[in-house]
This record gives C-alpha cells, structure tokens and sequence, in this order.
C-alpha cells in the first residue's frame, strides 16, 4: 500500500481534531473557569502565552484584553489556519503570533506574565505532562508570572450499584470470562453517565500536583483510599476523577465536564453489610493495576486487577483452545 502523502493524513485526521475541538469549545465548566482565569489576570501591557491553542480561544481573549504580546503555540497541524482565521474574525490577527510545533522543543524569547497551558489530552499525571509543565513554567514564566492551571488533584469515591440502564433481553448463555477479563480495565465515563451514579461516601483525595512548586515529575506509587460504609454489599465500583484549580477560587470539578472523563473500576460485590472498603492503585499508564479488599473482614479474598492480568488470562486460554487455523485461498496469496 502507498504511503500516505502529507495532504492525505492532514486530510484524514482534519475532522476528528476539528470535532474535538468543537466538544472543548461546548464544554460550558471548562470554558467558565479558563474565560474567569484569563479576565482575572490578563490586562493591558500584559505578556500571553497560550500552550496547546487548540482554536485559539484564550490567545484571542488576551489580545482582547489589552495583552501587549500574544504567542499561541500548537501541535496539531490542522488547527494552525483554525487559530488564525478565528484571530482574524475578532480583529486581533495582527497581535498573535502563531506557532507550529511541540512546546518542549520551542524556543521563544522573553517570558510572560501570565502562561495557559492545557496539557491534558493524555494522562494528566503521566511523567510527560508534568516535565512539560516543569519546563513551560521554568523556561517562559516570568518572574510574579501566573502559570494556569495552578493544581490538579485526582479523588477517589465508591459508587453504589445501579440498576438504570439494565439490559431488557437475556442472554442465552454466560459470558463470565469475557466480563472476568473486563474487569481488568477501567472504563471511562461522560458526564451524562457520571449523572447517573450515586456516591456511597465522599471522594478521598488521592494524589495532586501544584505546578506552582513542583520540580520533578512524582513517581509511580501505589495510591490508597479507603471508606467506612454501613452497606459495603451495595456498592460494585470506584470511580476516580479530577479536579482542576486555575486560580484561587476557581476550580473545574471534572465530573460536571462534557471533556473530561472519570474513569469506573468495577469488581465484585462483597456480601457483607458495614465495614471498610478500600482501594489501593497504580494508575500509572505504562503499568496500572488496582485492588478491592476489606480490611474490616480479613476472611474476604482482596480483588485485585490490572490488564496484565487479562492479557495474562487470554494467552494461557488461547494456548489451550483447541481450533483449526483458517488457509489462505490462492487468489490471497498470489
């Protein structure tokens, strides 16, 4: 097969960026809490530094505002002429300077007063995006500069079982190792099924980190939180999600976010009423895994979790299946 031509991958990744974007642009929390962030320190004479521009949204609201200097650096090809036609429509094209490329290779001069870097397409606590904000506020911050966001925190809660969405028709047969090996992988939810469920507790804090003050990406570590309940037998799942503080007094809880997604972990109910449920996660992403136990009941068996763990499941399974191996026909092999 020929390779792709450069106007050929453009083409083909130009609507799901482009749908994307229009998603973030509808998300009313993130919009709210980003659009009081920027008024609230960008004013005129002010440096701007938007990283990761998307439809230059906040590069276009600092010039606005009065910003003496505007920057909006961006990764995704696509969105270059996006930035630039929106700079045109509000008449400010003339006071933003565009940027093709990735951040941590960027080499700008002079540094700004206020910096909106929104780094979260990937995982937030990931080793990448934490060096890419250690770099972005000790490289381009200007001294009493404001770096938003501020803190990200990651919460834990316990939901109970929900019987919405129950499927009306029943299987003729089970399914157990299938749903067995899903177990092993947390789901993502939008925020319509995040309305959904019910906390069984109140979220515990799970990790954080303050850009502000950080100065090295935090090691992968096991995470822990844990619950006292008065019906442990109700609840099937954890959810884990995020907050995310711009400015004092501003903060994006996630879960009321259309682009943020909390992610569900669930496992199998325990049958016993009040007790202590906990969690323990490495949500790493190049080696998560988590587990369920009760330390309140020694004599239950700790659920524990990770997709090594279904992979693991499917080979062995794999290996001692027996099954015929389908032949290419000729014409697939001429």
């Amino acid at each position: 097969m020929p390779r792709q031509t450069k106007d050929e991958r453009f083409a083909s990744h130009l609507p799901e960026i482009l749908l994307y974007h229009s998603k973030i642009l509808a998300d009313g929390p993130r919009i709210a809490a980003l659009k009081r962030s920027v008024e609230m320190y960008v004013r005129k004479g002010r440096t701007f530094l938007d990283v990761g521009s998307g439809a230059g949204v906040w590069a276009i609201l600092a010039a606005k505002l009065g910003a003496s200097r505007v920057v909006a650096v961006e990764l995704e090809e696509g969105l270059i002429p996006v930035i630039f036609k929106h700079a045109q429509e509000n008449g400010v094209a003339d006071r933003i300077e565009i940027i093709h490329g990735n951040i941590d290779n960027v080499q700008l001069n002079g540094k700004f007063d206020v910096i909106v870097a929104e780094l979260f397409a990937g995982d937030v606590f990931s080793e990448s995006t934490t060096s890419s904000m250690i770099g972005i506020r000790n490289r381009f911050l200007a001294e009493g500069g404001v770096l938003l966001p501020q803190l990200m925190q990651r919460w834990a809660a316990p939901l109970i079982k929900s019987i919405d969405g129950e499927k009306d028709f029943d299987l003729p047969v089970t399914t157990n190792f299938l749903n067995g090996l899903l177990l092993n992988y947390g789901s993502q939810t939008s925020s319509f099924e995040r309305s959904k469920l019910k906390f069984a507790a109140e979220p515990k804090l799970l990790t954080q980190i303050d850009y502000l003050t950080v100065e090295v990406p935090p090691a992968a570590e096991m995470m822990l939180a844990e619950w006292t309940l008065d019906d442990v037998s109700k609840v099937d799942s954890v959810i884990v999600y995020c907050t995310t503080q711009y400015a004092p007094g501003v903060i994006l809880d996630t879960w009321k976010s259309d682009t943020w997604f909390g992610e569900k972990f669930e496992f199998t109910p325990f049958d016993v009423k009040a007790g202590t449920l906990r969690i323990e996660a490495n949500l790493d992403s190049n080696n998560p895994g988590w587990s369920i136990s009760l330390p309140s009941h020694p004599d239950r068996s700790t659920q524990s979790f990770s997709p090594v763990f279904a992979y693991t499941r499917a080979r062995m399974a794999f290996a001692t299946t027996p099954y015929k191996k389908a032949r290419k026909s000729r014409k697939a092999r001429d």
